[in-house]
């Protein structure tokens, strides 16, 4: 690298760093109490917490690597099983150097196809094919698994991936004031208990199931989860006497992992909330939310009425404001009861706690509300038919209904196997996030799962990451190797394939 170049790095760097620290000063002030409670213009208590301020680094400022113009990024086909590359990688690349993408270090063959938009060249490099714009780009990278081309990073949106260059994201260049960039995390379902509560006991440590992923999970600036379980000092464990049950319970010791792993909060919108076979409903329901509270993870999705129930969690990271809602849809489904969206057995209503009910029109009514009032809305529901590997249809219209509303981003669990996802109006939908921390060790699909990863830019969603999880001894997700991940995302994209062909 020249001079130049040099600086570009290590500025874009220094950013990271700065980030980074801004998420430690939240998470301190979270565990510290700071979390306070505020209301909402739907005239529901909500929770909010504040973080630094943001930082700038224009990114038509920086040079990345030798063979990319100022304020460019390398950007592929979301197909592509690869997070990044060294910088050394990026001029030969580009100059048609790797035939493959196994040399660059992606663990399938795939043939590297340089695509370039008109007026977008690279300097030394002679694309396969010249693109009219960006949006032609985006079609041609979706049905080209091995497709690269080099773009302004203002231009880049969800419909990419954006490459890494030695572990940094460019993305982060693009902050300016106006528009702070923030990264989000969101895993799947949490349920200590059973085969998972037996492991912790066994060990003698309940933090056990985040060790592997608790430095992962701290880098986001929010991180947030799908927490199903009671939490109890009083009720005994009922797996002691049944090892099959399907009530879960732990104890307050459990949730020292999610402290420790830097989960920011989690939605209680979900059947093990309130509903068990063993009846302990609200009173069972208080005691997680007073748990959960008492750990510096304040719950959502569920509350004493419905106002409370329908209530988002809110934070503000670098000067952007976000709102997290929470559905039930299999206890609490008002509108779409089924044989697997068993009714209204835990809904709140106006005078009895419980979950927030699936019921569109104030699910719409909220969401159009809340995106009046915040940067990024982000609806998490539960639903879904278990076990399948595409979403049934009125999940596919729901879903896209939020988007329409006003929702940054939609997305859901429940089914305990993963599914695709679409770009719906260019926004992501995510349709079945998977196990996250789960005994279910009876097949590939439930032992696995996946992190979502979304960076917005302002208001607009610009790049996503997916990182799959593989669930080890009952209750210990870790983050899968390149190899691993790569035949997750096959079976990830084959759902994405048949969810396209099913609904269009």
């Amino acid at each position: 690298m020249n001079s130049d170049q040099t600086q570009g790095l290590l500025q874009l760097k220094e950013t990271s760093n700065r980030l980074q620290a801004a998420r430690t000063t939240r998470r301190s002030l979270i565990r510290s109490g700071a979390t306070a409670f505020g209301a909402s213009g739907l005239g529901l208590a909500s929770m909010a917490t504040r973080a630094a301020p943001s930082v700038t680094n224009p990114a038509r400022e920086l040079v990345l690597a030798q063979g990319l113009a100022a304020g460019t990024a390398l950007v592929t086909s979301l197909r592509l099983p690869l997070p990044g590359i060294g910088v050394g990688q990026v001029a030969p690349l580009l100059q048609g150097d790797f035939a493959n993408w196994y040399e660059v270090g992606v663990p399938i063959s795939l043939p590297v196809t340089l695509f370039a938009v008109d007026g977008l060249v690279p300097e030394g490099a002679t694309p396969v094919e010249m693109v009219a714009d960006y949006d032609a780009l985006a079609v041609r990278l979706d049905e080209t698994p091995g497709g690269v081309a080099m773009l302004p990073i203002e231009m880049i949106d969800a419909r990419v991936n954006t490459l890494e260059i030695d572990g940094v994201s460019p993305l982060l260049a693009s902050a300016t004031e106006e528009e702070p960039v923030i990264k989000i995390g969101v895993a799947g379902d949490i349920i200590f208990g059973r085969n998972g509560g037996n492991r912790q006991r066994d060990f003698g440590d309940y933090a056990f199931p985040m060790y592997q992923v608790k430095d992962f999970l701290s880098t986001f600036d929010v991180t947030v989860a799908n927490f199903e379980c009671f939490v109890s000092e009083t009720i005994e464990p009922p797996e002691i006497d049944n090892p099959f049950t399907l009530d879960f319970v732990t104890v307050p010791e459990s949730l020292q992992g999610l402290v420790m792993a830097g989960i920011d909060s989690v939605t209680m919108a979900n059947n093990h909330a309130v509903y068990s076979d063993a009846g302990y409903g609200l009173p069972g329901m208080n005691d997680t939310i007073m748990y959960l509270n008492e750990a510096g993870i304040p719950p959502w999705g569920v509350g004493q009425n419905l106002d409370e129930a329908r209530a988002p969690w809110v934070t503000e990271v670098n000067g952007l404001s976000v709102a997290f809602y929470g559905v039930d849809g299999v206890t609490a489904n008002v509108d779409f009861p089924g044989t697997w969206e068993i009714g209204n057995l835990s809904g709140a209503t106006a005078s009895q706690g419980g979950t927030n009910p699936l019921v569109m029109d104030n699910i719409l009514a909220d969401i159009e509300r809340l995106a009046g009032e915040h940067d990024i809305v982000l609806p998490y529901f539960h639903c879904g038919e278990q076990y399948l590997w595409t979403p049934r249809e009125w999940i596919v219209t729901i879903s896209r209904e939020c988007i329409d509303a006003g929702a940054s981003a939609v997305l859901t669990s429940h089914p305990h196997a993963t599914m695709g996802m679409e770009l719906y109006n260019g926004k992501p939908i995510f349709y079945s996030i998977g196990n996250f921390v789960y005994d279910q060790m009876f097949s590939v699909e439930t032992r696995q799962g996946y992190i979502v990863e979304l960076t917005f830019r302002g208001r607009d969603c610009i790049g996503f990451k997916l990182h799959g999880v593989e669930i080890m001894d009952f209750v210990q997700p870790r983050l899968m190797s390149s190899r691993e991940h790569a035949a997750f995302m096959d079976r990830f994209w084959r759902s994405v394939d048949l969810t396209r062909r099913q609904y269009g």
